[in-house]
């Protein structure tokens, strides 16, 4: 709106709260375009006020529920402003599309790291963080749903009965039991004890002993940090005490998940040449799977790095050649793999070196 004052025309902005109203009429009115544009308009108004940010993605995620929003149109399309992000990360949030969410947040820290809403963007990415580690567990996963919905009456009550010595003794010595489940369930219930140091003492005693398996130590690992302990945590691993983040232990067992994707790579990249001849008889394919996997086990957890997967593959196959007494050289099996035959000798001893 402009209004004159002696010669001059003077423009002057109206508050984003007007933005948000004109923009939820629209909404109401099921426009989706003018909504989405006012919607924005009064970002620009006030970029500093997070609370307007969930305002909108709530309404956003309505008109997603009702399929009228586009999202190529406010979040792709759009470049007026960088804050666009941290709205698209709330949204996303929202609709618990981590991958955007973290996209976006990350882009507008990145685009404005100094920017007003950096603060609440990086707490929201610590959130996330946070409970992706939490879903990874599948102990912790099952339990939870487990205790939904009496989640809060089940902490009122651990909490009283957790003054009583005996209960105390009972829940710790619970731990050392035969009974992976139990101890699980007991693992989970010390997580509720909120700033309990009584509870986080016993469970940071418990993943420094040698009867901790290693589900039960990430188990604890998620619930100390659940009711607040500090970080680091001292584990036993491997004989030895080290001190670890939950998000280094997790991602820990992520390196090794991907080796396991390496080592099955190795293998199946083996059978399927092994097929693919047409000289091998059944029980050749159970003799090199056993050859592969005592290898592994032998080695474990020093495995050498699998890098080139189709040089381990013909060096396999050679090592069930030569154990079986099988003349094939190892320069036939280069040209199959397309492989350096030097390659394939070296992988054939490693393999074979603790037969």
């Amino acid at each position: 709106m402009k209004e004159k004052k002696g010669n001059e025309i003077v423009s002057f902005q109206k508050e984003s709260e007007y933005y948000f109203q004109k923009g939820s009429t629209y909404y109401q009115q099921k426009k989706e375009h003018k909504a989405v544009k006012f919607f924005i308009k009064a970002l620009e108004t006030k970029p500093e006020d997070i609370t307007l940010y969930y305002r909108i993605c709530f309404l956003l995620t309505e008109m997603k529920n009702a399929g009228e929003f586009n999202e190529q149109e406010i979040f792709e399309e759009s470049k007026m402003l960088p804050e666009i992000h941290f709205l698209a990360g709330i949204y996303f949030c929202m609709q618990a599309d981590i991958d955007q969410a973290e996209f976006h947040l990350e882009k507008y820290l990145k685009l404005n790291p100094k920017g007003t809403a950096a603060k609440e963007a990086e707490k929201l990415l610590d959130h996330m963080h946070d409970a992706i580690l939490y879903q990874k567990n599948i102990d912790y996963v099952r339990l939870s749903y487990k205790y939904a919905g009496i989640t809060d009456s089940v902490k009122r009550t651990l909490k009283q009965k957790f003054e009583s010595p005996f209960v105390r003794v009972n829940m710790r010595e619970s731990l050392y039991q035969l009974d992976d489940d139990l101890i699980s369930n007991v693992i989970f219930l010390y997580g509720l004890l909120e700033s309990d140091f009584r509870a986080e003492r016993v469970l940071r005693y418990f993943i420094k002993s040698p009867f901790a398996k290693e589900k039960h130590i990430e188990l604890s690992l998620l619930a100390l940090k659940k009711m607040g302990a500090e970080e680091p945590y001292e584990i036993l691993s491997e004989g030895q005490f080290k001190e670890v983040s939950v998000k280094e232990y997790m991602e820990r067992k992520r390196d090794l998940d991907k080796m396991g994707y390496d080592w099955n790579e190795v293998l199946k990249y083996t059978l399927d040449n092994m097929k693919k001849s047409g000289k091998y008889h059944k029980k050749a394919y159970k003799q090199v799977k056993s050859l592969w996997a005592k290898f592994i086990r032998s080695v474990y957890p020093q495995v050498p790095e699998i890098k080139d997967k189709m040089t381990w593959s013909a060096g396999l196959e050679y090592s069930l050649l030569k154990l079986n007494n099988i003349n094939v050289s190892s320069k036939h099996l280069a040209l199959v793999y397309n492989v350096s035959d030097s390659e394939v000798i070296k992988k054939h001893k490693l393999i074979t070196k603790f037969m």
